[in-house]
């Protein structure tokens, strides 16, 4: 299932939402939604799907996002996850429909700049 971003918003505060941020960790560090978590897609979605179990747990409810609507990439992962039992809904609108909506952010390249 595809997210708005006011439903995120909405999710987020909740303790079991892993919301996630799959683009690589130099875009992660420029800007991404204020405390989302990073783990860069790799080609190898199994590896993707590993990992994330591992690091976060299985029990999780993920929501995964990327950089723009239209790309691929989350929901591929989304897709991945969800085909290994894992709860995992996808944000198509990315961060940069995040950040142009005026939703929370951090990174490098928000004001302040802070890591």
């Amino acid at each position: 299932m595809a997210l708005d971003k006011e439903e995120v918003l909405k999710r987020m505060n909740d303790r079991e939402v892993v919301v996630l941020n799959i683009l690589p960790k130099g875009d992660f560090r420029k800007l991404r939604i204020k405390g989302s978590e990073n783990l860069s897609l790799t080609k190898d979605l199994d590896e993707f799907c590993r990992e994330a179990t591992e690091k976060y747990g299985k029990d999780r409810r993920f929501i995964l996002y990327g950089e723009r609507f239209g790309l691929l990439d989350s929901f591929l992962a989304t897709r991945a996850l969800v085909a290994r039992g894992v709860n995992a809904e996808n944000y198509p609108g990315g961060i940069l429909e995040w950040h142009r909506a005026g939703m929370p952010v951090e990174g490098t390249d928000t004001p302040g700049g802070a890591e």
